[in-house]
């Protein structure tokens, strides 16, 4: 099948929102006011049954800079009935005056609606950086286009800074065009970095939802000249150990540390390459903030698309590579440790499953509650390792937890030694 870029291979090319501004005819008023216009957008039918999606374009004509957009989005049949309606954010936390972003919404079950109606529904002025800091270039080169079972689209690139102050990034978006110049679909960043310094490169996934054909990729993104990051206190210990699955799919297990003297988070961008071509990039972050001299084990697992398309010719060709981005710990109150309580402890082919309860002992409610667990050998070895997905928990409330945990091929579970850790922030009052 083939496919037209506005990026393509390895050429590269910066490109900035693309909008510009609208002059009127008539003097602004004293206290400007922001004007959203919706410029384009198009209805298109999903992969499944009944799925119908709209993709578009909202700009900032004012002369203020405006924060997240919010639109609300219609369905309307041929008697001119509503049939459905959503509202969305568009794709961008910021736009300036003159910029524009792109927005995209899903909708389920529906029967044949003749049209869409997408107006904006709120908006605020930007304020702090996002109002004052302006634009920054980025070069991103895509080079792997590729679908996945589920049907989705994966576009993997690398993006570069090429000036010489540091670069905040919140969102990256690619708006795939038809030959007509329609709005066909948005690959939206799924992992990829936050922070860039001057000349640095770094990986970055992209998932839009269906395989749109022959496009022409555009690039949105909400990078802005910022200061340095603080020093950086996490670090990996040791080096990441790459394994296999018994279906042959790969995961990475390492450790991330706070080195620092303060309560620190962050996450880590897993890339695996064969050779020097990037097959699988994760992004793991911190479910709390570390505390001084604490550590975290993590396995990256389930990278998309990473399981039929690594077949690598020789195991000594291929390589980890790690990259941590920290960013100020979130206010909240001190961890405290909580009770679990193990249930089932069972081992397939591919997988640990650990199920029990956790339970809250403090006479006050806790905040991020969550069951974090390391499988070793028994000499020590990490095998494998994850956490829950967080609760709230009243005093004396328990709840259920469920961990799903890769492990290699062939090994003997009845083998392992595995530790578990509850652990919940105090709720603010």
């Amino acid at each position: 099948m083939a496919f037209g870029f506005a990026i393509v291979g390895c050429q590269k090319a910066a490109i900035s929102p693309t909008a510009t501004s609208v002059p009127t005819s008539t003097p602004p008023p004293a206290t400007p006011t922001p004007e959203i216009r919706v410029i384009s957008y198009e209805l298109l039918p999903g992969a499944a049954a009944g799925e119908w999606r709209v993709v578009g374009l909202v700009e900032n004509q004012g002369k203020d800079s405006v924060g997240p957009i919010r639109l609300s989005v219609s369905l309307i049949d041929r008697a001119g009935e509503r049939v459905a309606e959503r509202s969305t954010q568009i794709l961008m936390s910021n736009l300036h005056p003159g910029e524009a972003g792109p927005f995209s919404v899903t909708f389920e079950a529906v029967n044949s609606p003749a049209e869409a109606r997408v107006v904006p529904l709120a908006f605020e002025p930007a304020d702090g950086q996002l109002a004052d800091g302006p634009r920054a270039e980025l070069i991103a080169e895509l080079e792997q286009f590729f679908t996945i079972g589920s049907g989705e689209f994966v576009l993997i690139g690398n993006l570069t800074n090429p000036g010489r102050s540091h670069i905040s990034l919140d969102s990256l978006n690619f708006l795939g065009l038809g030959p007509n110049g329609a709005e066909l679909v948005v690959a939206v960043m799924l992992f990829g970095p936050g922070w860039l310094a001057p000349g640095e490169t770094a990986p970055f996934l992209a998932l839009a939802p269906e395989n749109p054909g022959t496009v022409q990729w555009t690039q949105y993104h909400d990078g802005l000249i910022a200061e340095p990051p603080s020093a950086v206190a996490l670090e990996i210990r040791g080096d990441p150990t790459l394994s296999f699955t018994a279906q042959g799919a790969p995961f990475v297990v390492g450790t991330l540390a706070n080195g620092g003297r303060m309560a620190s988070s962050g996450s880590v961008l897993v890339s695996l390459l064969d050779e020097n071509r990037l097959v699988g990039l994760w992004e793991i972050g911190t479910p709390r903030p570390l505390q001084p001299g604490e550590q975290l084990a993590f396995a990256a697992f389930g990278s998309p698309g990473i399981r039929p398309r690594f077949k690598p010719s020789a195991l000594g060709a291929v390589r980890v590579e790690t990259r941590i981005e920290e960013r100020p710990a979130d206010l909240g109150g001190p961890p405290v440790t909580l009770s679990v309580d193990v249930s089932v402890f069972l081992s397939e082919r591919s997988a640990i499953f650990i199920r029990g309860t956790i339970r809250n002992p403090m006479e006050f409610a806790v905040d991020g509650a969550t069951v974090y667990a390391e499988v070793r050998t028994a000499t020590g070895e990490l095998v494998t390792a994850g956490w829950s997905e967080s609760q709230s928990l009243e005093p004396d409330q328990w709840a259920d937890f469920r961990l799903e945990l890769p492990v290699p091929a062939g090994m003997d579970a009845t083998l392992t030694e595995y530790d578990l850790r509850a652990i919940g922030l105090k709720a603010q009052p």
